[in-house]
């Protein structure tokens, strides 16, 4: 059996695909399997994997009919038979030739942890310029251990595809969610062994483009309310408390929410967290706290010409 099984879930784009594929060629662990599920609809995806079958170790499955998101990513998690797994996004690549070996090395050397992470890389497609360097301050490292659910309001370990993690913890993404789909897989296994392994460099890039899932989530109002809801009454979280009350309360305001009947009409039918109400009626002053942000750091980063800590290792 190998020690670690990279699951890619791939939808079109051969080019980003192949991207990805080089850069794990390059790696200096080798102890992996490869894990390709495709839900494109055409040969193209097919047409690279049998070109590539002879420089990895990779395994091809064609979904048909097509699984969507996360069931993709789930599929290569029922095939995998690494005692690692790592869902590696099919438009995402590492960055260094070690960084399979340093997220193995992770868990290897903290048995206790459910999974390991590192910095990410995100850069724009069309430019490649860095927009920021995801990464955790020490505050958010200790909020992990103690209120993992705070990712729900600000996702500081970033995407699948710089997460490794145990296929002993038995973990399938929630095929209800698209959005919060990654932080609510993060939170229910830090829940269930509430420690993760750190690594302070970044090893995983992402690319930013406009023909991603969560391109077209953003703007779906119905799926985001549905989804925040799900995701509170699953973690129980108290909307009157911070940093609750101000990511709730700057969705309803970027999403315009009047009432509570548009939390129903979005498909929503548990209970309706207390605090709600109120959050929807002064949801105009948390976008007011949204713009002044955005304002200070266009003062600072853009007029002043201060150096930006989150593009910088």
């Amino acid at each position: 059996m190998p020690k670690l099984s990279v699951c890619i879930p791939a939808y079109k784009e051969p080019a980003l695909l192949e991207k990805a594929l080089q850069a794990l060629e390059t790696q200096t662990f080798r102890d992996y399997e490869l894990i390709l599920t495709d839900d494109t609809p055409d040969d193209s995806v097919r047409q690279l994997a049998e070109q590539w079958q002879s420089r990895l170790p990779l395994r091809y499955q064609a979904n048909r009919p097509a699984l969507g998101t996360p069931e993709n990513w789930n599929s290569g998690i029922r095939l995998a038979q690494g005692t690692y797994i790592l869902i590696h996004h099919h438009d995402d690549w590492l960055l260094r030739p070690n960084s399979l070996a340093l997220f193995v090395q992770a868990l290897d050397e903290q048995p206790d942890a459910v999974f390991a992470f590192a910095n990410t890389d995100i850069r724009r497609l069309s430019t490649d310029e860095r927009i920021r360097l995801n990464r955790p301050s020490e505050t958010q490292l200790t909020q992990l251990r103690t209120e993992p659910e705070v990712l729900i309001t600000a996702d500081f370990v970033g995407v699948p595809s710089t997460v490794m993690f145990r296929k002993s913890a038995g973990l399938f993404f929630d095929s209800q969610l698209k959005w919060l789909v990654d932080v609510d897989f993060y939170v229910r296994a830090l829940r269930q062994q509430p420690q993760a392994a750190y690594i302070p460099q970044a090893l995983v890039g992402v690319a930013i483009h406009e023909k991603q899932v969560t391109a077209s989530v953003t703007k779906n109002k119905n799926l985001l309310l549905f989804e925040y809801f799900t995701v509170a009454e699953k973690f129980n979280l108290d909307l009157r408390q911070e940093p609750y009350a101000g990511a709730y309360g700057y969705w309803f305001w970027r999403l315009n929410v009047q009432s509570v009947d548009e939390i129903r009409t979005a498909g929503f039918r548990g209970p309706i967290p207390a605090g709600t109400e109120a959050l929807i009626r002064n949801r105009r002053k948390f976008g007011f706290r949204h713009w002044y942000i955005k304002t200070v750091m266009f003062v600072k980063y853009r007029l002043l010409g201060l150096k930006r800590k989150d593009l910088h290792e």
